[in-house]
């Protein structure tokens, strides 16, 4: 069993472990935050330029939810520096495409307005071309390359975050999170907008996350109140924002959203904070704030204690897509901290048969049962539990004190 004085550092040492290598220096000296890929697409008839950041990791059997960020010359430096400043608490690491742009008011606008805001745009419209291209060509590109988890998100601003709103509202398969930064909902007289409502009643969006980040385009002299009955054009972005926020509110019991208002941010200033913003909202399901009860465990029941894990752990797998589990290391640490670091013993081990459920064909799960029945001295269990676990792989370590016990 493990000396009681190190149990904590060894519990952070399991959760840090994979950290340190993020920070590793390569052997030229350069600060490298990603590659450059590229493929050729049938579907646009061009070469498309894709930027990629893969978490840097020891474990190569590791896979990762996929950040697709549109703009990627403004928007990639951010969001990778902002990753590394939220894993591995606040969202989980992940793999981030930078998509660069050839035509960005072809590719991301809805419809085609030849003039829109007194600037020309004969190319406008091709949105869904553009989500056909990233669905059947640039994903699929990805995942065959890239240890990917079939999660993925989308990061759009300004006509970016209409072509999000658009893939959102009608092709919401494609992605699980979207984060839509001061939309150009105004679009061909808000036409999305309008649109919006028999969209949200056709769907079932519950289990997508959707965060919305709208500046402040109010204009002097103005309110919330006030912007809505003008009619003017410097206030036709936030007027046709309200309009959407209005719609989504009224449809909340339908979705799972943030909409959030930035009063100190222009339409340009506010990409940054609403990137954070909303990498924290739409991987609000990620943290674990439940497990570091564990650090004062007088203060909970064995059910306070352990419920969360299962909890958790669940709704993880369900937003993957595939079963998650907790580290078995740290379930193991945690065990025998409530043993001999606060001599709980029925708490203790609550979490090796925790390992039990999780871990039912890991030998080291009965092992470690075996152990913590010799601490309570009862033998005939321990035994039963060493037996098991050579059963499972012949654990040379509980042949060892199977061995010991018998002479």
């Amino acid at each position: 069993m493990k000396n009681s004085k190190t149990i904590f550092t060894v519990i952070l040492l399991s959760i840090f472990a994979n950290i340190h290598a993020q920070y590793a220096q390569n052997k030229d000296k350069k600060i490298v935050i990603g590659t450059v890929d590229s493929l050729y697409s049938e579907i646009l008839k061009e070469q498309r330029e894709v930027w990629i950041q893969v978490p840097e990791e020891t474990d190569s059997s590791r896979k990762y939810p996929v950040i697709y960020v549109l703009d990627a010359s403004k928007n990639f430096y951010s969001i990778t520096a902002m990753l590394k400043q939220l894993i591995p608490w606040k969202i989980p690491n992940s793999i981030i495409v930078g998509i660069t742009n050839t035509d960005r008011t072809r590719d991301f606008t809805t419809t085609n307005v030849p003039f829109q805001r007194g600037h020309e745009s004969k190319t406008s419209g091709g949105a869904r071309n553009f989500l056909k291209f990233i669905e059947k060509e640039l994903k699929p590109f990805i995942n065959s390359k890239y240890p990917t988890e079939n999660n993925n998100t989308i990061i759009g601003h300004s006509t970016g975050g209409l072509f999000v709103l658009y893939t959102f509202l009608n092709h919401d398969k494609v992605f699980d999170n979207y984060l839509a930064i001061d939309p150009s909902l105004w679009w061909d007289n808000e036409r999305l907008v309008k649109e919006a409502e028999e969209k949200i009643n056709t769907k079932n969006l519950k289990e997508k996350s959707l965060y919305i980040a709208v500046a402040n385009s109010l204009g002097k002299a103005m309110d919330t109140v006030k912007v809505r009955k003008d009619k003017t054009v410097p206030t036709e972005q936030i007027r046709a924002n309200l309009k959407f926020h209005d719609l989504l509110v009224e449809h909340s019991e339908k979705l799972d959203f943030k909409w959030e208002y930035f009063k100190d941010e222009d339409h340009g200033s506010i990409v940054v904070p609403a990137q954070y913003n909303g990498l924290r909202s739409i991987f609000s399901w990620f943290p674990f704030h439940e497990m570091w009860r564990f650090n004062t465990p007088k203060r909970y029941s064995i059910k306070q204690l352990t419920d969360p894990y299962y909890k958790h752990y669940k709704k993880l797998s369900k937003r993957m897509k595939r079963e998650i589990k907790p580290d078995w290391n740290l379930i193991n640490d945690v065990g025998f901290f409530m043993l001999e670091g606060h001599n709980l013993p029925e708490k203790a081990l609550a979490f090796f048969e925790m390992n039990i459920d999780f871990y039912p064909d890991k030998s080291g799960s009965y092992v470690a049962l075996g152990d913590y029945y010799m601490s309570q001295k009862d033998k005939l269990v321990a035994i039963a539990y060493y037996k098991k676990a050579i059963e499972i792989d012949g654990n040379e370590d509980a042949q060892m004190k199977l061995k010991k016990i018998e002479n």
